[in-house]
């Protein structure tokens, strides 16, 4: 009887020692070098890895000089060895085991052309009150009033994004 009673703590010990699992998230850019933050801190910059603990929807933003900033979400799915249930297993088992997740985000480079921003906006205002129409045409409300899609080739240049002075 004393033999047995040795064999369930020498289990648990030897379980304790047993494998685990190591989750890490793998982020890269285009161009690399962005700061990226995940759920809001902080991991470092492109190349980097993160460890996390649980499956799910991470917050992810990335900043680099002259580039767009990009905010966004990333999802870090289970492979079938971690799903609930046959993890007790890949705990058990005397091995480590990894799960990578990888992300990567392309960048792109900053737009400092002042006539196609302002462009852009004209184009983005007509959209939106094209939609606004179609919106209200839909549920029957009053009129919306559309403005006039203007030649691309009209757009006036400003000389500054800043307001000039007045004297």
């Amino acid at each position: 009887m004393n033999r047995w009673l040795r064999l369930p703590p020498l289990l648990c010990l030897v379980l304790a020692a047993t494998g685990c699992v190591r989750r890490v998230i793998d982020i890269t850019s285009d161009p690399p070098g962005a700061r990226v933050w995940v759920n809001d801190r902080e991991a470092g910059r492109t190349p980097c890895s993160v460890e996390f603990t649980h499956y799910g929807r991470y917050d992810v933003r990335l900043r680099r000089e002259g580039f767009e900033p990009v905010a966004g979400w990333g999802d870090a799915d289970e492979p079938v060895w971690d799903f609930v249930g046959c993890d007790l297993v890949s705990e058990v088992v005397p091995a480590r085991f990894t799960s990578r997740v990888q992300w990567h985000f392309t960048l792109i480079p900053t737009d400092k052309d002042e006539a196609a921003l302002v462009q852009r906006a004209r184009a983005m205002r007509t959209g939106l009150d094209e939609r606004a129409a179609e919106f209200a045409a839909e549920k029957g409300d009053g009129e919306v009033k559309v403005l006039e899609r203007e030649d691309p080739a009209a757009v006036p240049v400003p000389g500054s994004v800043m307001p000039r002075a007045t004297p």
